[in-house]
């Protein structure tokens, strides 16, 4: 053992970004950011990659670098927190992304002693803004805190359905990337966006997989997913109509997409848009009304004051799991059946 150890911080830059806001659509998208999602009150359906499950309240999801992913209200008033964290921050600590990913998900897992104590750092981070006492130490001593808890919920070399890839916008994709925001409703092609770029086909290929983590053809597919969605929700224009206008080629194309995105049809999911949700959609991200600042900020309160010691025995979150692992498995025993 070492008697005396030095160590210096160099290049730390931390940054965060942290929204509390009313869930509404499905507003679809994804960023460069890892993100820490905290359901403060409600109910709400989640869909990561195609994956659809529901949250409760207090539950905890993490979501990875460049997954798409949208939420949805199943009950009225449903509030959310979300916190932005860089990839950047965790590789400068030595942390190695590309070799897993994040698994948080209070909808698979329900128990485990660390949300107790994640929601306790959220609360108290969210509240340092009314602190008078707290200063950038204050800050950073809870990132640093929040980030070690969640790497206690990354998997190693796990055998999803496809590759995990930590993207990285990088400012010469800036042109590629505002072509196709700009003509995602015409046939653009791969080959086209390269003239266009004056890049190599191949060269503009692997940039794209490299450095956003997903493919050309991926990336075009969800811009016009995200501007279709919107259109479901905030027109009465037929799907067909929907389709032409977004560049899908036909509405098969877009039935299609839309289902291996979400798991629905867009049909069925107009069905669920209703003038609650297209309310919360018109004043989507902006500040909550008194009443429901006041209503999370006691909610946050209470959970700032949480200890560890107020933890479920460890013993009985161990059994509960195993329960709970098995009544998932035989779940998705049925749906294989089913389907």
């Amino acid at each position: 053992m070492e008697v005396r150890k030095k160590y210096e911080f160099k290049n730390i830059g931390i940054s965060y970004d942290q929204l509390i806001y009313k869930v509404g659509s499905y507003h679809y998208n994804w960023h460069y950011e890892i993100e820490l999602l905290w359901l403060l009150t409600g109910e709400i359906e989640v869909n990561v990659e195609g994956d659809t499950f529901g949250l409760e309240e207090g539950d905890l999801l993490i979501i990875n670098s460049n997954c798409g992913h949208a939420t949805f209200a199943s009950v009225p008033n449903s509030i959310a927190m979300r916190l932005y964290i860089s990839p950047d921050f965790f590789t400068s600590q030595g942390f190695d992304l590309s070799k897993g990913r994040f698994e948080m998900n209070a909808a698979k897992e329900r128990m485990n002693p660390l949300y107790n104590e994640l929601r306790r750092d959220l609360a108290r981070l969210q509240l340092l803004s009314e602190d008078n006492s707290a200063n950038q130490l204050s800050h950073n001593g809870l990132i640093f805190t929040i980030a070690e808890k969640m790497t206690k919920f990354f998997l190693l070399n796990t055998n999803k359905k496809s590759t995990y890839t930590v993207g990285q916008k990088k400012e010469f994709l800036d042109f590629a990337i505002q072509y196709i925001e700009d003509n995602f409703k015409s046939d653009i092609t791969l080959e086209r966006l390269a003239q266009h770029c004056n890049y190599s086909t191949p060269y503009l290929s692997k940039m794209f997989k490299s450095e956003l983590g997903i493919n050309f053809y991926e990336y075009l597919t969800r811009c016009r997913l995200q501007h279709s969605i919107r259109s479901l929700a905030t027109t009465e224009k037929k799907v067909a109509t929907i389709a032409f206008e977004n560049g899908f080629s036909d509405v098969k194309a877009l039935n299609k997409m839309f289902k291996k995105h979400f798991g629905t049809t867009p049909s069925e999911y107009r069905k669920q848009i209703n003038p609650h949700i297209q309310e919360i959609d018109r004043t989507f991200k902006n500040d909550l009304d008194v009443k429901e600042r006041d209503l999370i900020e006691e909610k946050l309160l209470s959970y700032r004051e949480i200890s560890p010691q107020n933890n479920q025995n460890l013993c009985d979150i161990c059994t509960s799991k195993e329960y709970e692992n098995k009544y998932n498995d035989l779940v998705e025993n049925i749906k294989s059946i089913v389907n």
